[in-house]
């Protein structure tokens, strides 16, 4: 009727405005967005157009497009809580935590009941690492709506988190009788102690990986999960293609987004870094730093060890494990704002200091009397050279690992955000040979103090590697370091089961499980002239 209402005077806009929320509704998004544009043209006024474009945009994953129209209709009508909800939600998924917080707490101030206003609060207290307000808000929307499955989901991820395995296996099976067709539930009980699966559930993601009708993002859930059940089953050759498709699918959304791995613009990047001067630096840096000892960072490429390094570092009495901080990237891209064009030694002492000083103050407050606080943030091995002028008495762990083992792991992973390069086998070993490059480099010219942890040795000497990097952080050993299993932290990255676990060796050498299917990623590491001797 709608359509037949716009054959009759095309110009009618209340008539698209309805046909763009009806194919929202219906989920198809891209005619749900050419109707509320063209209803935006004829009734701009109209909050409805503004709200239905946003739902549109949102339903293909565009937020920050959707953030455009939300704030119009909040012009229109700045006491709707739903757009509040909805900015809430888009804002989170951009990035914007704290600005995502005031939104939806703003919703719940209009709406204390709406259960979907708390579950994305609690989603969007994960993305803080706040997991104590992310369960209270997970376990409200759940007092208000018990048979939301997806909220049993993400409950079951904070108590993951948290080391509290028992009952986040409880939260996502719940989850699954609920809604049995939640890929990201199945994945999230394939990768927490190993779960078995069985061939109905085999097949039920399989029909959820082939469906066109399925968000991109349900079917890239659903191709992990098969991966990892298989994998699980040493079921490797089978497990592999599903991973593959994964992956594929995950490239493209990207791809489509805007978002591509540029091999290149890493490789010219480290020569700049590689480039830098650092006896010219350190003389230039001799007043900008804060001589504390408290910071500790421990870099690398993910899942080449880092949460388990951290996981034993944090379980002696003196050490606070602050898990992956961003503050140490925005330094570096402050310092270097704050002085573009000048020569090193003409950089802003007094700025870099406070610089310093801040983060300290900060890492100090996190550790709540520590004498040590890690920042475990893999990608600060691209602003080492930040940290040994604002911080010359660090020190720094480079966790190293057989890259072929580092590479599978990071393409069977779904990160949450960025690691663009983990999606393509090729682009995981580029990526891994510049970072051994750029690590190799630091180690010699950096005037820190640095150690390098192999994985391999950590497993098989705990005890020996464990004493050797409790030494080197100037501590006295503490036996607690060896049942780091049993510390209590939450631990939110991709390690947060394994680091609950006593050490076990099935993750090394795991890429010949695999050999095989990894002629690409084989190719690139031979051709940089890597080598595991």
């Amino acid at each position: 009727s709608y359509r037949r209402a716009i054959a009759l005077n095309p110009d009618y806009g209340m008539a698209h405005s309805n046909l763009a929320r009806a194919l929202n509704d219906e989920g198809l998004f891209e005619a749900g967005l050419e109707s509320s544009r063209r209803a935006i043209e004829l009734i701009p006024d109209f909050l409805g157009v503004h709200v239905n474009c946003a739902a549109a945009l949102i339903g293909l994953e565009r937020f920050a497009e959707a953030e455009t129209p939300l704030r119009r209709a909040l012009d229109l009508m700045p006491d709707r809580a739903e757009t509040h909800r909805d900015l809430g939600g888009v804002l989170a998924k951009l990035g914007r935590v704290d600005e995502a917080v005031s939104c939806l707490e703003q919703a719940i101030a209009l709406n204390p009941d709406d259960a979907t206003t708390h579950y994305l609060l609690g989603a969007t207290f994960y993305q803080a690492n706040d997991p104590a307000r992310s369960e209270a808000s997970f376990r409200r929307t759940l007092s208000l709506a018990p048979g939301k499955a997806t909220a049993w989901d993400a409950l079951g991820n904070i108590l993951r988190t948290l080391g509290r395995f028992d009952e986040a296996l409880s939260c996502f099976r719940r989850a699954l009788e609920l809604d049995p067709d939640l890929p990201e539930t199945h994945r999230s009980l394939a990768v927490t102690g190993q779960q078995a699966s069985d061939e109905a559930q085999l097949q039920r993601l399989e029909a959820l990986l082939a469906s066109p009708e399925r968000p991109v993002s349900d079917r890239i859930a659903a191709g992990f999960a098969l991966g990892a059940l298989l994998d699980n089953a040493d079921r490797y050759d089978e497990a592999f293609p599903y991973f593959e498709k994964a992956n594929a699918l995950h490239r493209q959304q990207q791809a489509e987004a805007g978002e591509r791995f540029d091999p290149e613009d890493l490789r010219r990047g480290v020569d700049g870094l590689i480039q830098i001067n650092t006896q010219t630096l350190s003389l230039a840096a001799a007043s900008w730093g804060n001589p504390s000892e408290t910071p500790i960072f421990i870099v690398g490429m993910p899942r080449s060890g880092t949460s388990l390094v951290e996981q034993i570092a944090a379980s002696h009495s003196r050490v606070f494990g602050a898990g992956e901080r961003h503050e140490t990237n925005d330094i570096s891209e402050a310092l270097k704002a704050r002085n573009r064009g000048r020569p090193i030694e003409e950089w802003d002492a007094v700025f870099a200091r406070q610089l310093a000083d801040q983060h300290v103050a900060c890492l100090q407050a996190l550790g709540a009397g520590a004498a040590r606080v890690i920042d475990k943030m893999p990608d600060n091995v691209f602003f080492l050279w930040a940290i040994a002028a604002l911080f010359p008495s660090a020190r720094v762990i480079l966790c190293q690992r057989d890259l072929r083992d580092i590479c599978l792991s990071c393409y069977f992973h779904k990160f949450t955000e960025g690691n663009l390069f983990a999606y393509d086998l090729a682009d995981c070993g580029l990526r891994a040979l510049q970072v051994d490059r750029l690590s190799t480099h630091w180690l010699r010219a950096l005037p820190l103090e640095m150690l390098a942890i192999d994985y391999e040795e950590l497993v098989a000497d705990l005890e020996g590697e464990s004493r050797r990097l409790i030494e080197f952080l100037g501590l006295d050993w503490e036996p607690a370091c060896l049942d780091f299993h049993r510390t209590e932290r939450p631990v939110f990255t991709a390690s947060t089961w394994q680091v609950r676990q006593p050490l076990y060796t099935r993750s090394v050498g795991r890429w010949r499980c695999y050999e095989r299917h990894l002629g690409p990623l084989l190719d690139v590491l031979g051709q940089g002239g890597w080598s595991d001797g």
